[in-house]
């Protein structure tokens, strides 16, 4: 063992010059590999941070079926039945009015000349939402006691309406009123089956101005889960929603249940401005990855360069140490230790210098990505350096195989003739 550290110390005498011109070398591409790869981490992290300062709550739309994403931080907030809070009449002791507000006639009619116009219903729309049980309390809270006239149903069959709503069919509290697929809907232009959608009566348990929700939520951005609608009912459990909304609080939360969704198949959709500021994350991962499989190709060539550049130097003392009895392994275990070595010390070097190149790619960051540049803040973590080095180890030790095998193949007597 003495021998081959003796062996050791002398090839890194003779090799020194190369050791330290490629060591530099090597130091300044992990340096910046080691930056990189933290910025790469930490820019997902900031956008995600500047995002749940901008928005409180966040909201994804699900076709039904969906998932359960409580485990993913979503909470199941309301929903749409086809036929029943959209394309439906609502019926009360005195009236049926149409929900969603439609033309005489579905839209691109063949049949009619392009200069008849197309004549339209009262224009109103109101919107309606099916509320569940387990949580429909909690959504409610903040906003009855913001204001006592809002009153929450809180069982399957109750519905909260909005006075003016409520006024049109004649309810009040007490009454009962049904929601039913609006037969105009029912023709193949549009697209929807609403054959199989059964009426469904709620009994009234209250009428308010609903536009006190939408106060409440521009006063309280950062808390408001409750849309601003016009009807509110808790909807029976084997109810089949057309579209499911959940909230979210975080928004990487929510990116994660949106990606968890669209890769089973299930079509989700965040806000626009949500689904701008998220696209940022997949531009910056695609921009940094890529300088990381750059600067991670360098490191591999330098170290195969290295390895390549004992061999041709040192050959004909390769073929010495053969003709006197060395094992392959032994002579290719000793340039490759000095490898290693190197990349160690590259490694630790590297964590060391690689603050510095963090504060140009988080500055870079900012010019990027304005709106979150607060957000962008460097952080040191141990596992990085570990990592890179654990898989430059690992190549080098592969390398150490690809050497062996040419010190075997080595011909000594051609190196060592004029000897």
């Amino acid at each position: 063992m003495k021998r081959v550290f003796k062996l050791l110390s002398l090839e890194i005498w003779f090799l020194k010059k190369t050791i330290i011109f490629i060591g530099i070398i090597l130091i300044a591409f992990v340096s910046a590999l080691l930056s990189v790869i933290s910025v790469l981490i930490d820019v997902p992290d900031g956008i995600y941070t500047g995002l749940d300062e901008f928005a409180g709550i966040f909201r994804l739309d699900v076709t039904s079926p969906a998932q359960d994403l409580s485990l993913e931080g979503g909470m199941p907030a309301f929903a749409h039945i086809n036929g029943i809070t959209r394309y439906s009449t609502m019926t009360g002791p005195t009236g049926t009015i149409s929900l969603t507000s439609h033309a005489t006639a579905p839209p691109n009619d063949a049949k009619k000349d392009e200069d008849e116009k197309t004549e339209q219903e009262a224009g109103f729309t109101f919107s309606a939402y099916a509320c569940l049980e387990e949580n429909v309390e909690q959504i409610f809270a903040p906003y009855c006691e913001y204001s006592e006239k809002i009153v929450a149903p809180k069982a399957q069959g109750e519905v909260f309406l909005n006075a003016s709503l409520a006024k049109m069919v004649g309810a009040k509290a007490g009454d009962t009123v049904t929601f039913a697929p609006d037969p105009f809907f029912e023709d193949d232009v549009w697209g929807l089956d609403l054959a199989n959608v059964r009426p469904m009566s709620f009994t009234v348990v209250g009428t308010a101005d609903t536009s006190i929700i939408g106060t409440y939520n521009k006063l309280h951005p950062f808390e408001s889960v409750l849309p601003s609608g016009h009807v509110f009912f808790v909807a029976p459990p084997d109810a089949q929603f057309s579209i499911e909304y959940f909230t979210f609080h975080h928004s990487k939360d929510l990116h994660n249940a949106y990606l968890s969704l669209t890769r089973n198949g299930t079509t989700a959709k965040m806000d626009s401005t949500t689904t701008s500021l998220i696209n940022n994350i997949g531009i910056a991962q695609a921009f940094f990855g890529a300088v990381v499989l750059v600067l991670g190709l360098m490191v591999i060539f330098m170290l195969y360069a290295l390895i390549s550049i004992f061999y041709r130097q040192r050959r004909g003392q390769i073929c010495r140490l053969k003709l006197l009895g060395a094992p392959p392994g032994v002579i290719a275990g000793v340039y490759c230790s000095i490898a290693i070595f190197l990349v160690f010390l590259a490694v630790l070097l590297g964590s060391g210098f690689s603050m510095a190149f963090n504060v140009y790619f988080i500055d870079l960051c900012g010019q990027l990505f304005k709106r979150f540049s607060a957000n962008f803040v460097s952080h040191f973590r141990p596992a990085v350096p570990a990592s890179v080095l654990a898989a430059l180890i690992l190549f080098t030790l592969l390398l150490y195989l690809h050497f062996n095998r040419k010190v075997k193949n080595t011909a000594i007597a051609q190196e060592v003739r004029y000897e």
